[in-house]
């Protein structure tokens, strides 16, 4: 790859010539929804999905298609939720013109949004029936005869939020069960992009509903290749005019061992702040223990609650793991669980124990080899010992 400089933009999504690498991903993806999928995009949180999702809509206006981010973290309510999807089809044209045969109802809903600038539309959610009416007809009006890509962020975010609110189960399966009928409409071309910092499958998984997202394709975003790793650190070197030689490079990288690009800039960011000349082991190792005593991983706690009635056993296992970095096997978890229990639990326990496994694993807390698992991240896990375990 050649090397360019590179600004450290920690937090939010890197676009333009800060987004570096992803190569044969940004490949595949654009290859599948040429094709007619539409793409779940399953990744732990901070690893650039919402990156990701932004190149790829780069390149589908490239293309000439209609483009829509729609970002969930905005909202809490299903208000919300319903006109952020009417102001950004607005903005981006993705509503049909009115016609002899549209419903009455979304005829009067686009009679409404062409005559507003700004502001939300009026809505009514006060019966089952007009909510039926006011979903029905805004399907109605989406335009599928050009070739459009919608992502949607942080949808299971804003759905947790929801679950909180009163009727939030029936709320949240109406939402996915109207999502999913959007894309089931006979030839359409529109392609759609889920992705968010906290797992959908587990969400969906947790409440039943798994069938409602059946329909996506599955898309895998994992860490940066060894190649593109050393080459954002050297582009972040350059962009702040740095001197790090490729043996303190490698070092960095292998302490990290985990190369997803929030870790790698966050490392940068304490080596910048610390910096007086050539980066050697030693800063590097500096840098790393103030990473795991100060706030950068702070979410990966505070998203628990996100498992609701599974966070206290997660945290027990996570604990656990924390003080092994060879990890641990499945019966000593079992057993960590079981603490303080009646035998006659054990059944009922080793089920929550693999749900709970199987939602830390995709969420990027933790690795499974064989019967053992441990911390994917040894910084996460060195971040998680020292706030909640030593």
């Amino acid at each position: 790859m050649i090397l360019m400089s590179i600004e450290n933009r920690i937090g939010p999504p890197v676009e333009g010539k800060d987004f570096y690498g992803r190569k044969k991903e940004l490949e595949i993806a654009n290859r599948l929804l040429d094709s007619g999928h539409s793409l779940l995009l399953s990744a732990p949180r901070r690893i650039g999905k919402s990156s990701l999702a932004k190149r790829l809509i780069e390149d589908k206006k490239a293309q000439g298609w209609k483009c829509v981010y729609i970002d969930l973290e905005q909202t809490t309510t299903e208000d919300g939720f319903l006109n952020l999807i009417i102001e950004h089809f607005e903005r981006n044209h993705i509503w049909r013109q009115i016609t002899d045969g549209m419903l009455q109802g979304a005829k009067a809903i686009l009679d409404r949004i062409n005559k507003i600038s700004i502001g939300p539309v009026g809505l009514d959610l006060s019966s089952p029936e007009k909510k039926e009416d006011l979903y029905k007809s805004l399907k109605e009006l989406i335009r599928h005869d050009e070739e459009t890509f919608i992502v949607v962020d942080e949808l299971t975010l804003f759905l947790g939020v929801l679950l909180r609110s009163d009727g939030g189960e029936e709320k949240v399966s109406f939402i996915l069960n109207w999502l999913r009928s959007l894309r089931q409409v006979a030839g359409t071309r529109v392609r759609w992009l889920f992705c968010g910092s906290v797992g959908l499958k587990n969400f969906t998984a947790s409440l039943n509903l798994s069938y409602a997202i059946n329909d996506l394709t599955d898309f895998r975003l994992d860490e940066l290749t060894p190649e593109e790793a050393r080459g954002l650190m050297k582009g972040l070197c350059q962009g702040e005019g740095m001197d790090m030689d490729e043996e303190s490079i490698i070092y960095a990288l292998e302490k990290l061992h985990w190369n997803i690009p929030y870790f790698i800039q966050i490392l940068f960011s304490k080596l910048r702040d610390n910096y007086t000349g050539a980066v050697s082991k030693e800063d590097i190792d500096t840098a790393y223990r103030q990473l795991c005593s100060e706030s950068y991983l702070n979410t990966w706690s505070e998203r628990l609650v996100e498992y609701r009635e599974m966070e206290r056993p997660a945290r027990l296992i996570l604990n656990g793991l924390s003080a092994r970095k060879s990890g641990l096997r499945r019966e000593t978890l079992l057993g960590i669980l079981m603490t303080g229990q009646d035998p006659s639990h054990a059944g009922e326990t080793d089920l929550l124990l693999s749900k709970v496994l199987e939602m830390l694993e995709n969420d990027g807390y933790l690795l499974r080899k064989g019967s053992v698992r441990s911390f994917r991240s040894p910084l996460l896990r060195d971040y998680w010992y020292g706030k909640f375990v030593q």
